[in-house]
Parts: structure tokens; C-alpha cells; sequence
């Protein structure tokens, strides 16, 4: 007989009782309600926002006006290229740490013979009555059904462009591990995981996937889904320590102390994946920072209060989330790592590299069938 996991368990329960799920949710949530008040980063059932407030001198009128009705302005001239992923990597059992950007935030991490899906997000990034707004600038390099199963997938917060329903349903009844932050298993109960497969976690709170810990440590950002549910679940970056190597992902959060709080607890980190948008120049332009983002300027500091030894940034180019250029945060990065000698990667979508091994990075981005903020912003290489 196969092996009894706990999805199987709990698929034989539900056979027999129809109502085993409704049931598990009901226990699973009066036990979530308990830590979170318990818990320091909430206060009545909601986190505690510490957003920053930035004077602009863009008024949100202009910003609301490029981001509705501009939007095509801002986009790259042609689909972005990509790599296919590579499956038959995936039978051979990685030296060191090896990674495959998926696009956006969505990453697939091979370590200590563990895989770990983080934010998977293959389609668009919203609501599906707006998903025309928010398709992809690139197309998928796979499809969620042609990636290995997956030991544990990793969520940073509820947003959409970081959990998306579909892929939650695709793998609720996989043998599947499921480490999100504190609330946030919520939305996928709804979708069918149970919650034996769910485990919650708080800020600085860990998990183990094999010999891989997963630390769930702080972010400064915010959660919601349907705007009547604002704040109702944690947001969290990621510590990922293998045995030989440490990894970190900064979710989606504006620059703050926690960063250094981080480096000093858990780094030095072998690479760190972080968000990188536009910086303000001149005056002109949003401050991403009170949205819970990263300029470029702020990607640089994180990466240093880390004391990482490689950046890799995310949550660039796959989308348009922001009232700037799609290119524009690389172009801006780059000019901030030459400042502080940090080693930049850059991956194309759907590219695996080896984390010790010679990583092939390229400004595949830099073409003039797609840039767009190069010639506009006077970029020299």
C-alpha cells in the first residue's frame, strides 16, 4: 500500500464525511483567530500598516491618469523574450543551489534536494474582469503542469500578483506543502488545500522542508484581495537556509530597518532576491515606497543591509504595476550597483542558473524592439 500522506488521509476522511472540509476550516480558523491575537503585527484583527508617507510632487491624479489610461505608453513594443525552460534539469540533482525565474516574483528553487515553488503566478495579476489590463508582458516560460510537483510552495502575501487562485486549486490535491504567512492560509482553504497542508507562520517564526528552514521574517507592505479585506493577513519576506547556503526574498516592501535587522540575524546571504522599481529623478515620477515598494536606490541599500553576495532582482518587468517605464527599475539598478560594487544578475525569464557555478546574465532586456525608458531617460551603458 502507498504511503498514507496527510493529503491522502484527508481525501479518504472527506469521502466519508462530506462535510470533513467545512469542518477543518471552522477548527483551523478559531485557532488562527487565537494567534492572531496573540500576535504583535496585528491589532484587532488587522496588521499594523507602517507605510511610509512621501511627499511627491506627482499628484495622484497624474499617477491614477498614466496607470488607467496610459498604460500602453509604458509597455515594451513587443512581447519580451524568454527562455523555455529546460525540464530535463529538473532529473539531475543540482551541485548548489539552482534557480529558475519564472518571471515577476515567481521563482523555482532547487536546494539541499528539496524543491520550492515561491509565489507562483502564471497567468495575470488581478481579478479576472481585469485581466486585460494586467497580462503578462512575457508569456510563461512553462506551465504549471509541466514543473516537477513542487515539495513546498512559499507565499509572500495575498496580492495577486504573488497568489494566484488557479495554481493553488492546480495543486490543493497535490502532496504539497503549503508555508505562508499568518492569515493568508485563509484564501486557500477557500480553494480547496486543507489545512493539514498549510502551515502559518508569524514574523521570525520557521519552518523545515527536509534540511531547508523557512523563516518567515518582516516586510512593510500590505494585503487584500477584494478591498473590503484590507490588511487582514501577514506579509513576510523569506529567509531559505539550506544547509551550505542562505538564500533571501524580500516579497514585495518598501526600504525600511528590517533589512538590516535580517542581515544581522541570518546573513550573510549567498544571493538575495529583491524588488527593484523606478527612482524618483528630479522630482518627477511616484514614490513607489507608499505603495510598500522598492525604488532602485532603496533595492541597493537592502542588498548591502543583507551583506548578500548576489542580487538578483524581481518583480521588474513581467507586468505593469507601476506609472513608469516597464525597463526603467533595470536601468536605474544598474546605475546604483556601480556605485556600491554589488554582483548584479539578470537572468532572462525562464533561465536556470547554478548558484555557485558561472552565472550567464546579459542585458537581454536592452534591444530596441522592446526599450522604451533607455532612449528617454539618456541611459548610458
Amino acid at each position: 500500500m502507498g504511503k498514507l500522506t496527510n493529503s491522502v488521509v484527508y481525501q479518504l476522511i472527506e469521502k466519508m464525511n462530506p462535510f470533513a472540509h467545512s469542518q477543518a476550516r471552522l477548527a483551523s480558523e478559531k485557532v488562527r483567530q487565537q494567534r492572531i491575537a496573540q500576535s504583535p503585527q496585528f491589532h484587532n484583527g488587522k496588521v499594523v500598516s507602517r507605510l511610509p508617507r512621501v511627499m511627491s510632487n506627482e499628484s495622484m491624479a497624474s499617477v491614477m491618469k498614466k496607470f488607467f489610461l496610459q498604460r500602453s505608453s509604458l509597455k515594451p513594443s513587443a512581447p519580451l523574450p524568454y527562455q523555455a525552460v529546460d525540464v530535463s534539469l529538473f532529473n539531475t540533482v543540482a551541485i548548489s543551489p539552482r534557480i529558475t525565474w519564472l518571471g515577476h516574483s515567481s521563482l523555482f528553487i532547487e536546494l539541499d534536494g528539496k524543491k520550492l515553488l515561491v509565489d507562483p503566478v502564471f497567468d495575470y495579476a488581478s481579478p479576472w474582469f481585469a485581466k486585460g489590463m494586467f497580462a503578462r508582458n512575457v508569456a510563461a516560460p512553462i506551465q504549471r503542469d509541466a514543473l516537477p510537483i513542487p515539495d513546498a510552495i512559499i507565499i509572500s502575501h495575498d496580492h495577486y500578483d504573488h497568489l494566484e487562485e488557479a495554481t493553488v486549486r492546480f495543486y490543493a490535491n497535490k502532496d504539497v506543502q503549503f508555508i505562508v504567512p499568518l492569515a493568508v492560509g485563509r484564501h486557500l482553504e477557500k480553494w480547496g488545500v486543507s489545512p493539514e497542508k498549510i502551515e502559518e507562520l508569524d514574523w521570525w517564526q520557521s519552518a523545515k522542508v527536509g534540511s531547508v528552514e523557512l523563516i518567515a521574517a518582516p516586510a512593510n507592505h500590505n494585503s487584500g484581495r477584494t478591498g473590503f479585506d484590507s490588511n487582514s493577513t501577514l506579509w513576510a519576506s523569506w529567509v531559505i537556509k539550506g544547509a551550505s547556503d542562505s538564500l533571501f526574498y524580500s516579497g514585495d516592501t518598501a526600504y525600511d530597518n528590517h533589512f538590516k535587522q535580517i542581515g544581522e540575524r541570518f546573513g550573510p546571504f549567498d544571493i538575495a532576491f529583491i524588488e527593484v522599481a523606478a527612482n524618483v529623478k528630479d522630482g518627477k515620477g511616484f514614490p513607489v515606497e507608499n505603495w510598500g515598494h522598492m525604488q532602485a536606490r532603496h533595492t541597493a541599500n537592502a542588498y548591502q543591509d543583507l551583506n548578500a553576495k548576489v542580487l538578483m532582482p524581481v518583480h521588474w518587468s513581467t507586468y505593469e504595476l507601476f506609472s513608469h517605464y516597464w525597463d526603467e527599475p533595470i536601468y536605474d539598478l544598474i546605475e546604483e550597483v556601480q556605485k556600491i560594487d554589488a554582483k548584479l544578475i539578470t537572468p532572462m525569464v525562464g533561465e536556470s542558473f547554478e548558484l555557485h557555478s558561472a552565472i550567464n546574465t546579459r542585458d537581454w532586456w536592452n534591444k530596441p524592439e522592446y526599450t522604451l525608458s533607455k532612449a528617454k531617460l539618456g541611459f548610458q551603458s
